[in-house]
């Protein structure tokens, strides 16, 4: 089975901002959501957006949600297994070449 990733930052800044608290609530909402774990919530050291976090990744998707709080998992977990669309106020925050850098280094596997 392939599995999505979705990566949150926990670097300095996101984690100052929550980061770990709002990953380990992904967490428990993907379990309650997604029984059969085609979802896999990971923690990553730093992104490089620590101006616009909390960050996540989407992966191999490549959707990269900046800014994101609490309140936004609902609607990210509905499109990470399948009952709604990306939540495309938290894309788009990041320069491009640092989203791309971050999944250039994703497809290597680090």
């Amino acid at each position: 089975m392939d599995h999505k990733l979705i990566y949150v930052c926990e670097g300095g800044d996101c984690s100052e901002q929550g980061s770990m608290e709002v990953f380990f609530e992904l967490k428990d909402r993907l379990q309650k959501r997604d029984p059969d774990k085609t979802v896999l919530p990971r923690k990553y050291p730093c992104f490089g957006g620590c101006e616009v976090g909390i960050n996540m990744v989407v992966y191999p998707d490549r959707f990269f949600y900046s800014g994101v709080t609490e309140e936004d998992l609902d609607e990210i977990v509905d499109h990470l297994v399948g009952d709604g669309a990306p939540v495309a106020r938290l894309t788009g925050k990041v320069q491009q070449d640092v989203e791309d850098i971050i999944y250039e280094l994703l497809d290597t596997g680090f």
